[in-house]
């Protein structure tokens, strides 16, 4: 995998600054992204009619996420584009306050502490069984890294398709299978007791340099990960998957993690506002938003709350976009892989607009 100067310059951002539940999803091809102007910070986004529709908050430095989201919305404003942040923390809210937008709670994410995570008591008892009675049963847990021989590639791609059943894959805020995107992390995988895979689950973040030594991970921007792509066959039995993340915990802990993110839960908790039955309305249809989180809230995870910030008199147009790539899928063919176009900040762009 050849790694481009601009990749490059995120991966060195990234071992500064730490990892986000979100900078896996940068390599999908399927975002522009926005450097500040000393390429100190970078955002990733998605252009659609007039919108810019932001993932998350910006990768950098505290004083560099200010300069890079000042000079984004500046950059919106001079080029006649409206700016919206999807997923935002609240601890970042009052940067984008202070620029005129305004944030609503859409949901939570679902953080595992690694740390203090356990088994222990009668309210794990169903999921202790079910792990006991896979062991038994011949199944069995492991972590590969990349490179990955063709071989499990293929099967990955054969467990993902069905998994799929003729459906789309989607994109922005969620992974979509390609043998390059799967190439970039290690993947978490369960055989069965003839020996195959049979479920697999794609680990993001920073994972030191496990290409040397790949049983404990090293650094300070190594501890916490994201499961992104989560696939497994028809023929596996019901708790499959439990049995694949508790066993992702339990490896998760024992090499050095502290977090690991299950991804956000859309609408948990999040009220009834306007953007928030819109949002519903169109993208309950795809997913069921109760069943996710409920399946999510088994593992007892700390939940943290998550934002969409837009400008107050953009509201409703801009909440039909964001639902509108959230939840169309792309099919395989149209899946991109990379770092999609790159845009820096140009200060003379902007006064010469404004001029």
């Amino acid at each position: 995998m050849i790694e481009t100067a601009c990749e490059e310059r995120l991966r060195r951002l990234l071992a500064r600054c730490g990892y986000n539940s979100h900078t896996h999803l940068y390599y999908l091809g399927d975002k522009e992204w926005f450097w500040d102007s000393e390429r100190e910070a970078l955002i990733a986004y998605r252009s659609v009619g007039t919108r810019r529709i932001v993932l998350g908050d910006p990768i950098g430095s505290p004083r560099a996420m200010i300069r890079v989201i000042e000079q984004f919305v500046a950059d919106c404003r001079a080029h006649k584009r409206v700016p919206v942040f999807y997923q935002t923390k609240a601890s970042n809210l009052p940067l984008y306050h202070d620029l005129g937008l305004q944030g609503i709670k859409i949901g939570e994410e679902a953080l595992i502490n690694l740390s203090s995570f356990h088994t222990n008591g009668k309210q794990w008892l169903k999921l202790r069984n079910r792990l006991n009675k896979f062991k038994r049963s011949g199944y069995a847990f492991e972590v590969l890294h990349p490179p990955f021989a063709e071989p499990f590639l293929n099967r990955l791609q054969s467990i993902s398709d069905e998994w799929l059943r003729n459906r789309n894959e989607k994109s922005f805020s969620v992974g979509a299978f390609s043998p390059e995107y799967i190439s970039r992390y290690p993947v978490a995988i369960l055989t069965g007791p003839d020996g195959d895979c049979e479920a697999f689950a794609s680990i993001a973040g920073d994972h030191g340099n496990f290409a040397a030594s790949p049983d404990k991970v090293t650094g300070a921007a190594s501890r916490r990960i994201t499961v992104d792509l989560m696939r497994y066959t028809k023929a596996c039995p019901h708790g499959t998957m439990d049995v694949l993340f508790l066993s992702l915990f339990k490896w998760a802990q024992e090499n050095g993690y502290d977090v690991c993110s299950l991804g956000m839960a859309p609408f948990a908790n999040a009220g009834d506002s306007f953007i928030v039955r819109l949002l519903y309305k169109y993208g309950n249809k795809l997913y069921n938003f109760k069943g996710l989180y409920d399946y999510k809230n088994k593992f007892l995870p700390e939940w943290e709350d998550v934002y969409v910030v837009y400008p107050p008199a953009k509201l409703p147009v801009s909440a039909l976009l964001l639902a509108f790539i959230i939840h169309t899928p792309v099919s395989g063919k149209q899946a991109r892989f990379g770092t999609g176009p790159v845009r820096l900040w140009n200060r003379s762009v902007f006064l010469k607009k404004r001029a």
